[in-house]
């Protein structure tokens, strides 16, 4: 106990350096020796033994109380770094992600958090360190740098911006995400056309309103008005979105419309009521209208079942039923016309019911007319036509009488069969009746034809004529015969006289006809075809003229014949040759024949040129054509060969083409379609292939094929000029986004020129690489703006590169300078942790550096300088060459058992921690410095 007054511990020592030395000798397990690291960290006058203690402690705990309470500024700062880097997981100390959380919900400095944020990859920690944060800026960056689902999902809720969600849908981890950008944009377009939309339509409504002033009738406005109020309703509900003086002024319109509506209208709605009230009365006349129809068809059943069944009628209770319904019309609503009709039928059944007898005895009338016509056959003959038709026409009259007597009370089945008995009589007589207006007609019209050629002096055809007239006229029915009696006598009294004068007549118009022939034959004509129709025309005249006088009728009939056969003459020599023609066109035809019969042999060989088939065909019906004239009879039995050769071979050319009509149909049809498609380059694809498919369809015949090409080439024509304007318009869209990328990367390209960070580096080629991929997606690709963009990639990646190589030059230039520190002989561990070299480097290097600060047995590096130099490649001192050889051999032997790769770090770390640092050191640093450095 004396003696520990005199020898305090170790880390209470006045050297800091001791008190440093000290501190590795105390054991956190032990709570005595931690309270002291504790002590130490927090009341340590000096900066290094305070952060020594808490390198020692190793607490994440404490590192976060030291980094708000602890009393040196320094230390303080220290502290706070290594909570960053725990937090981020750049420290041998690691926290749950629990842990984490828990800190994010409590700390209360911000300071550190967004670096943190930079390097956090778990979606709840970002989203939590996010929310602590509490920058809106920050969220642009985050959702690039976070591409996952649940970070990118969470930080759209933040967004209400329409631009900033259009940046964002570019940076979309995946077609989820970029399906909601799509959606809240589309929801916000809504929202702000929503005002546009409620407006147009509440104007509508209000002209629409407006516009009931000009409406006529006062029923109609009141309807719309209606709808009208209902849909104002309905708009007026979502008023919500529009700004107040809209609101008051679409009211204050709405308002100021109606009182005007009912200020124009106040006058009709009166009017409008009378109408209502006559329009009631309407209603109630037209049930009384139904009521007394019913009751009054009641009274008739009554009467009429009475009469058939041959009951006794109460006449007392119809009585009483006709005072009733007379009384019952009187007090009703129907209309003074309505009542006296009304009245008028009541009374028909009031006299219907005093003739009961002569109304049952109608109906025997009728039943035994029924029998009587039923037992007349109907005509088959003109003859019995002209004697039963009058009877059946008396019947008819009969009938009349009786149905009238019957009141309209008749049994069904007595009126059916009238029915009946009518149709077929009337069908039985239609075709006689039809016959004889024909026959009537044709008289008519033989009159007035017989009349005309009396006229003309044709008397002979006028006799002919005229006989025909007389048995027509006896077939006629007297009614028709007294219809054109009168034309019938007065021809017949012509004929009479024109008997007695044909002699006189004929005798000098033969004589004349027979002078015209004799100068035919003196004369002929230059055509003998014109000549034999001369000679025919003189022979229709002759036969024409009637008899002559007896004595020279015979003689004259003699040479007119004589006088004929001497005119047609030269017209029988002109008709032999052209038989002989004749006849060489027969042969010509039939070897027409001969060709079409071999050439349809070869078409039943498949397959069938139908190309070579049309022209063929084409060409014998033109060599039929060009053959001539054949006699009439011959002609027509090689047509029906020909016809019989030809047409099989044209009905299945005809079936080809119209299959490749259908064909081309169907191809235009998916044109047609093709047309519709919205992918305007697939559908041209489309119709290209169609295109090539109606090549190789053959000729749809003269019907179709030009009308069908038309057609195709129309929607071609149509989808092709669409294709252009689509290409100009994507075209000059494609040069718009080009530009606006153009000027995204040279902004891009002047701001990374003052880029020194990598993050700001890293940034920068994530932005380049979103640039690179549009510019990919614009079709045609411009392969200059890519290299371009490729290139300044490039650029960014070696920047980088170079900046990573720089921080690691100067990073093992501070190891070598605090080496270098080390080994000097007055070398002070707190001064060396006081530099800016050692502040420089990395906790993980100044903690190894510290460990070999605090190592005191000196040790011989030389061998392991010399595995470094070998490893790098790099030549040793002359004077070393043996000890060199010796260590590479061992060096290769133990590659050949391990096959391990060479790792420089890791070897000049064995090499450092191997032992203290002193002065004899230094030549071995300045040796492997340049492999490092």
């Amino acid at each position: 106990m004396i003696f520990s007054k005199f020898f305090k511990a170790k880390w209470q020592h006045k050297d800091s350096n001791v008190r440093i030395t000290a501190i590795n000798d105390l054991n956190i397990a032990n709570p005595e020796d931690k309270n002291i690291l504790i002590n130490l960290a927090q009341q340590d006058e000096n900066e290094l033994v305070r952060r020594t203690a808490l390198i020692k402690l190793a607490d994440f705990d404490l590192w976060l109380n030291e980094s708000d309470n602890n009393s040196n500024k320094r230390v303080k700062e220290y502290a706070q770094k290594q909570v960053t880097q725990i937090l981020s997981g750049n420290h041998q100390i690691t926290l749950s992600d629990e842990s984490k959380l828990k800190y994010i919900q409590t700390v209360k400095s911000l300071a550190g958090l967004e670096a943190w944020l930079t390097t956090e990859t778990n979606d709840k920690l970002v989203i939590a360190l996010y929310e602590k944060i509490n920058k809106p800026q920050l969220l642009t960056s985050v959702f690039t740098q976070k591409p996952k689902l649940a970070i990118q999902r969470y930080l759209l809720e933040k967004v209400t911006d329409k631009s900033q969600l259009e940046k964002l849908a570019k940076k979309a981890c995946n077609d989820e995400i970029t399906a909601e950008i799509n959606n809240k944009i589309a929801e916000i377009d809504r929202l702000l056309e929503l005002p546009r939309a409620l407006s147009k339509k509440t104007q509508l409504n209000l002209s629409k309103f407006l516009a009931l002033t000009d409406v006529a009738d006062y029923g109609v406005m009141l309807s719309k008005k209606e709808e009208l109020l209902a849909e104002w309703q309905s708009l007026s509900s979502e008023f919500d979105c529009l700004t107040e003086q809209e609101k008051d002024v679409f009211i204050t319109k709405h308002a100021t419309i109606e009182t005007q509506l009912d200020k124009i209208f106040a006058p009709k709605a009166e009017a409008y009521q009378q109408k209502l009230i006559a329009d009631k009365l309407a209603e109630e006349q037209q049930a009384a209208k139904v009521f007394f129809e019913k009751e009054i068809t009641q009274i008739n059943q009554s009467l009429t079942t009475s009469i058939f069944e041959d009951a006794e009628v109460d006449e007392t209770l119809f009585e009483l039923t006709f005072t009733r319904i007379t009384q019952q019309l009187n007090e009703s609503v129907l209309s003074s016309a309505d009542k006296k009709h009304f009245l008028n039928v009541l009374k028909q059944q009031q006299d219907k019911l005093k003739q009961i007898p002569n109304i049952a005895k109608s109906v025997t009338d009728a039943t035994q007319l029924i029998a009587k016509i039923s037992q007349l056959a109907l005509p088959s003959s003109n003859e019995e036509f002209n004697e039963r038709q009058p009877i059946y026409n008396d019947w008819l009259s009969q009938w009349k009488i009786v149905e009238k007597q019957a009141s309209g009370v008749l049994p069904e089945s007595i009126t059916n069969a009238q029915k009946e008995i009518t149709l077929a009589w009337n069908a039985g007589l239609a075709p006689f009746i039809a016959e004889q207006k024909k026959q009537f007609s044709q008289v008519q019209k033989k009159i007035n034809e017989l009349k005309r050629f009396i006229s003309g002096g044709k008397y002979n055809i006028a006799f002919g004529i005229f006989k025909r007239i007389e048995k027509s006229f006896e077939q006629l029915s007297e009614k028709q015969k007294s219809r054109i009696q009168k034309d019938f006598d007065t021809v017949s009294e012509k004929m009479a006289e024109l008997s007695d004068w044909e002699h006189y007549i004929a005798t000098p118009r033969k004589q004349e006809l027979l002078e015209e022939i004799q100068a035919l034959v003196n004369t002929p004509l230059d055509n003998p075809n014109d000549q034999a129709a001369k000679v025919k025309e003189y022979r229709t005249k002759w036969n024409s003229l009637g008899h002559a006088d007896d004595d020279i009728e015979r003689q004259l009939n003699t040479e007119f014949n004589e006088y004929c056969e001497q005119a047609f003459a030269p017209c029988r020599l002109y008709y032999k040759e052209q038989e002989k023609i004749r006849e060489l066109h027969l042969s010509a035809r039939l070897a027409v024949l001969n060709e079409i019969t071999t050439f349809v042999q070869t078409c039943e060989q498949e397959p069938v040129d139908w190309k070579n088939v049309d022209v063929q065909l084409n060409k014998f019906q033109q060599q039929w054509q060009a053959a001539g004239e054949v006699e009439r009879g011959k002609y027509k039995e090689i047509q029906a060969q020909y016809n019989e050769l030809v047409q099989p071979i044209k009905k299945r050319l005809r079936a080809y083409h119209d299959d490749n009509a259908v064909l081309k149909k169907s191809l235009i049809e998916n044109a047609v379609k093709a047309s519709e498609n919205d992918d305007i380059f697939a559908a041209i694809n489309t119709v290209k292939d169609l295109q090539n498919q109606w090549k190789h369809i053959g000729y749809s015949g003269v019907k179709h094929e030009n009308k069908l090409w038309k057609e195709f080439r129309a929607v071609n024509d149509a989808l092709f000029k669409k294709r252009d304007e689509v290409q100009e318009t994507n075209k000059a869209q494609h040069q718009t986004l080009l530009d606006q990328l153009n000027t995204q990367l040279d902004d891009l390209q002047t701001a990374t020129k003052s880029y020194e960070s990598i993050n700001e580096l890293s940034m920068a080629q994530s932005d380049a690489q979103a640039i690179l991929s549009q510019a990919l997606s614009l079709k045609p690709v411009n392969k200059k703006f890519v290299h371009k963009t490729e290139a300044f990639i490039s650029a960014i990646n070696d920047k980088t590169n170079q900046i990573k190589n720089n921080k690691e030059k100067q990073t093992w230039h501070a190891i070598f300078t605090v080496l270098e520190s080390m080994a000097q002989e007055d070398a002070n561990a707190e001064e060396i942790q006081a530099t800016e070299s050692f502040n420089q480097i990395s906790p993980a290097w100044k903690k190894r550096l510290i460990d070999v600060m605090q190592k005191s047995e000196q040790v011989d590096r030389l061998e392991d300088t010399l595995m470094l130099e070998i490893f790098a490649g790099q030549e040793s001192p002359e004077t070393y060459k043996a000890e060199r050889m010796k260590v590479q051999v061992k060096l290769m032997q133990e590659q050949m058992v391990s096959g391990n790769t060479v790792d420089l770090q890791a070897s000049f770390i064995s090499w450092l921690q191997k032992g203290a640092i002193n002065q004899t050191d230094l030549t071995l640093i300045e040796r492997i410095k340049p492999i490092y450095c």
